[in-house]
């Protein structure tokens, strides 16, 4: 059939649906449409950012196209989300927030994950309002999650096994990880989520769960995969010693960030083979910049003054990277440094936000480690009078720990 011919038959179909579309009509909605997906092109493009001339012209570019593809389509809630981001790329946070929460509102799950992502990126600053309240960025990216968004799964099972801006469960974390097993994000390669998901589920309490982690980490450390070497090590570590360290010594070339913690461990106290403190101490102090979690055990060994001076600013310094990924070493930092008026941090304020992020979350110990850090002499962070007020709070909602406290708040 020949596309004159074709015109009466399409005319018929769209008559017998109730519409009546003239020429023009027709064209004005193929021209919508062709705007809409130059739209969401443009949004997926590759650009040169670094180039300073050809990133203005992709955003004004962007901007425009979405712009009128939104006047077009408006009720597109894909067009929403991607107006939303050419309004971001051009600085205005608010215009992008305002379609970000239409969106949400048509259940949107790209919408949802980007509100989170944007309090997550520009939000969260010490004594500035955030434009998205920590709340609703939490209630969207778990939405987006229960709603099947591969990408939201993935980042709620990252951020619930370390805490901030969501409180730290890993019950929940590990629930959510076996929905990215089934439903794996978009770049990330299936072998580094069944890895990640196989850690944390052979770190249960669970014996199910526990050895389902097992299990996922097994066939990939027979293949040589390092860093499942290293946690299937880790997760049978008291039953089998000897192959934990066999797997740690072969897993350190390859993977040594998580290898080199466990192994130095090991060799110190003499499990799963020969006792050697020289080595274990040489592999930690050699470890490379990203190896975090081989400075974290340094930094534990110069806390103790065990085969090292004791030097606690140093300790704190080596702790301070791990502490992003572990919430039970930030808490250990905001002890120390209540206990150490003198150790300081480098970007307190970042350092502080975080302290009060977890205590405002609810975090197991946070508000009486913060309260005990304002009410301390210390250099960077003391602040009497809101520590005292914190302290009053906690006290009132029935934390016996706060209640000694006031007695250095009191006025005589």
């Amino acid at each position: 059939m020949g596309r004159l011919e074709s015109r009466p038959f399409l005319a018929c179909l769209l008559l017998l649906a109730g519409q009546t579309i003239t020429p023009g009509t027709a064209q004005t909605q193929a021209l919508a449409a062709a705007n809409a997906q130059e739209c969401l092109a443009l949004g997926a493009a590759k650009v040169d950012w670094s180039d300073h001339n050809v990133a203005e012209k992709h955003r004004k570019l962007r901007l425009d196209t979405c712009r009128q593809a939104y006047m077009e389509s408006g009720d597109d809630s894909r067009i929403k989300v991607a107006l939303a981001g050419a309004l971001r790329g051009m600085g205005d946070r608010p215009g992008s927030i305002a379609l970000l929460r239409a969106a949400i509102a048509q259940n949107d799950t790209e919408a949802m994950l980007d509100l989170f992502n944007d309090f997550n990126s520009f939000d969260r600053h010490l004594n500035e309002p955030d434009l998205i309240p920590r709340a609703e960025a939490e209630q969207a990216l778990r939405r987006a999650a229960e709603l099947g968004n591969p990408e939201a799964i993935w980042r709620l099972m990252a951020i619930l096994t370390r805490g901030g801006p969501i409180k730290h469960d890993l019950a929940n974390a590990r629930y959510w990880a076996k929905q990215a097993l089934a439903n794996p994000p978009k770049g990330v390669r299936p072998v580094d989520v069944q890895v990640a998901v196989g850690q944390l589920l052979s770190e249960s309490d669970h014996v199910e769960e526990r050895q389902r982690g097992i299990d996922l980490l097994e066939p990939l450390a027979k293949a040589g995969r390092g860093n499942a070497q290293a946690y299937l090590a880790v997760a049978i570590r008291n039953a089998d010693p000897v192959r934990a360290r066999q797997l740690l010594e072969s897993a350190r070339g390859t993977y040594p960030g998580a290898a080199l913690a466990p192994l130095s461990d090991m060799l110190i106290k003499g499990e799963g083979g020969p006792k050697n403190e020289r080595r274990a101490l040489s592999l930690l102090k050699g470890s490379a910049y990203d190896a975090q979690h081989a400075k974290w055990a340094l930094g534990q060994l110069t806390l103790e003054g065990r085969l090292v001076p004791r030097d606690v600013a140093a300790a704190v310094k080596l702790l301070g990277p791990w502490s992003q990924w572990d919430y039970d070493t930030r808490l250990q930092i905001v002890r120390l440094l209540a206990e150490n008026p003198d150790v300081q941090m480098a970007y307190p304020d970042h350092f502080i936000y975080r302290a009060i992020e977890d205590a405002e979350l609810g975090e197991p110990g946070a508000m009486d480690a913060l309260i005990a850090l304002k009410l301390s002499r210390h250099v960077q962070f003391a602040d009497k009078a809101n520590g005292c007020v914190l302290a009053q709070r906690a006290a009132k909602d029935g934390d016996d720990t706060a209640a000694p406290r006031l007695d250095g708040c009191r006025t005589k």
